[in-house]
């Protein structure tokens, strides 16, 4: 899944756009929780930087990128192929 500090409707509308295989929620109430649980919002803009996280099913962070790079998925299956070998 992807998290946003969007509207609902804005990240539909980019689901929709961009043909995502995943739903976009909204982190919006109050704005930026879960990116500020995970250090990837920007007091100063109000948003959440970009960042792509790999958590498992216990919640731990396995893998994480932040910055421009981080919408480029393919590091990110890289590294659930990784994750997944060592098991």
């Amino acid at each position: 899944m992807g998290i946003s500090a969007d509207q609902p409707e804005r990240n539909l509308a980019w689901t929709k756009r961009l043909n995502l295989p995943f739903r976009l929620l909204s982190d919006v109430g109050p704005p930026g929780r879960v990116s500020r649980f995970y250090g990837a919002w920007d007091d100063l803009w109000g948003l959440s930087r970009r960042a792509t996280f790999i958590i498992d099913r216990l919640g731990r962070v396995r893998w994480a990128e932040a910055g421009r790079s981080a919408i480029d998925t393919g590091r990110a299956l890289d590294a659930l192929r990784e994750l997944a070998a060592t098991k």
